[in-house]
Parts: C-alpha cells; structure tokens; sequence
C-alpha cells in the first residue's frame, strides 16, 4: 500500500464515543448520539467505517479490506476513509483526540 493512501490518518481507527447507541434499520444505520440528543442516518459505508472505529483495529487494515473488495486503489480508499472519518467527528460519534 500506498504511504499516500496513509497521509493524514491516524496510525489505529479512532474510538466510537460510548454514548453512541447504534441500531440497524433497512439496510441503513441509525445512530442516536445521546449527548447532543441527535439521531442520524448513515449509509452503507459510513456504516462500515464507524463500526471500524474501536479504537484499535489498524486504519491500513481497513483501507486494504475496503480497497480489495471495491477494486479501487488504496490511495483513493485513503481519502474517502479520511473524508468519512471527518464527518464521523463532525456528527461528534467519535472520542475526541
């Protein structure tokens, strides 16, 4: 892989904040973030990358899992994984730094 496809993303995923509660419905995920008493709805893939974020699993795991399964190239993986990650910690689902 590709050290550009790692620019700018933290060496493990980051943690999931514990008050996030999380709950499948068709297809999607909803979301609850008690704190800010917000419910969101996230697809597919921001679905994948927050049940990645525990904190511990590798972040070029993840961009070698997504990049195998979809074809496209780590590098783009890379940045897609930043850009979720980003609107992750925008919704504040994720454990501050």
């Amino acid at each position: 892989m590709s050290s550009e496809a790692l620019d700018d993303l933290p060496e493990v995923m980051p943690r999931k904040r514990d008050d996030v509660v999380v709950a499948g419905f068709e297809g999607e995920l909803v979301v609850l973030v008690a704190g800010s008493r917000m419910a969101h709805h996230l697809d597919a893939g921001l679905s994948l990358v927050l049940d990645s974020c525990d904190g511990e699993t590798p972040t070029a795991n993840v961009i070698s899992e997504v990049a195998e399964s979809t074809g496209d190239d780590s590098a783009a993986v890379g940045k897609w994984l930043k850009s979720s990650i980003e609107q992750l910690a925008d919704l504040d689902m994720l454990t501050p730094n």
